[in-house]
């Protein structure tokens, strides 16, 4: 082995710095190193998350817009009335939910009769 290759000095260390991906890779030959220090790692970018422009300081970050607002799925809270509601159901809507029971039992009673 050649001596002063593997060793880090004031000299190389630029270089290490690039083939170990501290800087950028200048030379092809600190590309190769990067490439084979980094062959195993899988990145699953698409490419459109990343934007050098604003790494580098040349503008600023932009800000995403949606056009459509994001609906958000929220689930209805059965159980609760179903337990009396305790406190999460207004007396007013009680005494509905109340008043429909009552006509449907009336219903029920008058078309059996019939």
């Amino acid at each position: 082995m050649a001596k002063g290759k593997s060793q880090i000095t004031s000299e190389n260390i630029g270089e290490w710095m690039a083939s170990t991906g501290f800087l950028f890779p200048t030379t092809i030959t600190e590309l190769e190193r990067f490439r084979k220090l980094y062959s195993d790692t899988v990145i699953d970018l698409a490419g459109h998350e990343i934007d050098p422009d604003v790494i580098l300081g040349y503008k600023t970050k932009s800000k995403v817009v949606y056009l459509f607002e994001a609906k958000i799925y929220v689930e209805p809270k059965f159980r609760m009335a179903a337990r009396k509601g305790e406190g999460t159901i207004s007396k007013n809507i009680m005494d509905k939910i109340k008043k429909n029971q009552d006509n449907r039992k009336k219903d029920d009673i008058g078309g059996e009769k019939d």
